[in-house]
Parts: C-alpha cells; structure tokens; sequence
C-alpha cells in the first residue's frame, strides 16, 4: 500500500512479461513527456527477447522467452505484438537478454548501455544507429525510464 494524501492506496502491479504488463507500459510509454521528448525523431520498431526465464516465468508465460515487438514513431508507440521468434515481426533492431539481466535494468541496477557495451543485452540490426548515435541513446534511456515507472511484479 501507498499513502496519498493520509489516504492508504493500493497500487496494482503488473507481471512482467504478461500482455498486460506490456499494455499498461504502452500507456505509460505514451504518456511520458521525457520519451516523447527524446523520441520525436525516432521511426523504428524494435523487438525485445527476455531469455533465460526461470521456471516461475516460464509457466506463467507458457513459454520459453517473452517477446514483444513495439512500432515506435515520433514518440509514441503506436502498438505492440507478443511474438516468439524474431522473424515473426521485421524490426529495425532486435534486442535479447536474459531474465536476470532485464530486471536489473528495470529495477535501475544496471545501465543498460553497460549492459549492451559488455555483452550481457545483445543489439541485432543497426547497432552502429544504436551506440553511436545520440538521439538513439536517448531514446533507450528514456525507454527504460518508462519501464521503471510501470508498477511490476516479478515473479523471480
């Protein structure tokens, strides 16, 4: 529970990984001034592969990864599909890291640009756009900014 204003409030949290947790990012993502900002230019969809899910996930998933694909255009995500398989939506870059890792990035324990630069998140299609590009930068940390702010449940 939270306190607003003397009142005791209880948040609703979001499993991630399951559609829901990606439709209320949706709506953050959508409603955050600083991506907006940051985004204004961007016109690429992305595809995200969280490997390595633990036996809990998994389950919960019915499924051996998370996979979601966003069509990202001048700051606004204009939809998103769960997939499986990489080649199952075209994007423009193709991100994957395991369980473990996207968590500390969600919960703000590791950059994600450290962990791109170390190997630990894996970058498939324009990673010279991706690293060497300064709006590019931006753009992912305003992104994971807007993960943070989704109120979420892990379950491992």
């Amino acid at each position: 529970m939270q306190q607003i204003s003397g009142l005791a409030v209880e948040i609703r949290r979001h499993v991630f990984g399951s559609r829901e947790w990606f439709e209320q990012f949706v709506q953050t993502l959508n409603q955050d001034p600083e991506y907006q900002a940051a985004s204004a230019s961007w016109e690429d969809s992305v595809t995200v592969f969280v490997t390595d899910l633990p036996p809990p996930v998994r389950e919960f998933v019915e499924s051996d990864v998370v996979g979601v694909w966003f069509d990202l255009y001048h700051g606004r995500c204009r939809n998103f599909q769960l997939v499986k398989h990489p080649r199952e939506k075209q994007a423009s870059l193709t991100i994957y890291g395991s369980y473990e890792v996207v968590k500390k990035i969600a919960l703000g324990l590791l950059s994600p640009t450290v962990a791109v630069l170390t190997g630990h998140v894996k970058v498939e299609g324009s990673l010279a756009k991706f690293l060497f590009n300064p709006a590019a930068l931006s753009v992912a940390s305003a992104f994971v900014e807007a993960v943070k702010k989704v109120p979420t449940m892990f379950l491992a």
